[in-house]
């Protein structure tokens, strides 16, 4: 957990050592816009295939590890599949009830029935298929869905998740496991935009990911208040953080 008075201070801190005062009237709603906007391009950068690549397995489980606060386990979330597609076998699980909000997808599994064998559990092979592949996979012996092999694989959109069966089983329920969306980083003394008051709500993400969350931060503030030294210095600092 990061403080919020940490990530105010700091902010302050690194916008004040390159600029005059001038650059510094910032009100307070400000500063927490930034920062809650560092904090979902934060997760984003940690996120993308983009950033990991080639880097090794050590690279990628760090940035799994930096997030594991925010991913959901399996079990907490059961969504019943709904047939969508009959000639494609394709069964759907939406994600726009889902609570805490679903922000990216981790991985799941679903339990399907087959004559008397009930709940049996199908595992996802593939974290996501591009819809291009769907009908070459459904018709390739090595890759299409097997209930007795307990294998199947899926397509991931916003607001859904499709899974498939070879037409012969009955997908039931899907457990997800996903990376939902942080807790709003929030300070007392302003009105929020609905007219509540705003509060206390530090950062959920670990204490050591601070200094890259203040320089996304300040890189925010700095181009919005044409602070140029500062923007140079945080770029230069985000570039060199990893």
């Amino acid at each position: 957990m990061i403080l919020v008075e940490s990530l105010l201070y700091d902010i302050d801190t690194k916008l004040n050592k390159l600029s005059s005062n001038q650059h510094q009237q910032i009100q307070l709603e400000d500063k927490i816009i930034a920062i809650n906007d560092a904090q979902i391009k934060l997760i984003k950068q940690k996120l993308d295939p983009n950033n990991v690549l080639n880097l090794g397995f050590d690279a990628n489980r760090k940035r799994y590890e930096d997030l594991q606060k925010l991913v959901e386990n399996f079990e907490d979330h059961p969504i019943p599949l709904v047939s969508t597609d009959k000639k494609l076998n394709k069964w759907v699980a939406t994600l726009e009830d889902v609570s805490p909000a679903y922000m990216m997808y981790v991985d799941c599994y679903f339990t399907a029935d087959k004559g008397l064998c009930k709940d049996r559990i199908v595992y996802i092979n593939n974290d996501s298929t591009k819809h291009s592949d769907i009908t070459t996979l459904l018709n390739n012996t090595d890759y299409k869905p097997s209930f007795e092999y307990q294998e199947s694989f899926n397509i991931v959109a916003s607001d859904e998740i499709g899974i498939f069966t070879d037409g012969t089983f009955t997908p039931k329920t899907l457990y997800l496991s996903y990376i939902r969306y942080p807790k709003y980083i929030d300070y007392p003394g302003y009105v929020k935009f609905d007219g509540s008051d705003s509060v206390k709500q530090d950062c959920e993400l670990k204490n050591y990911l601070k200094d890259e969350l203040v320089d996304l931060a300040v890189q925010s503030l700095a181009f919005s208040t044409e602070n140029t030294s500062a923007a140079q210095a945080s770029e230069f600092r985000i570039k060199t953080n990893e």
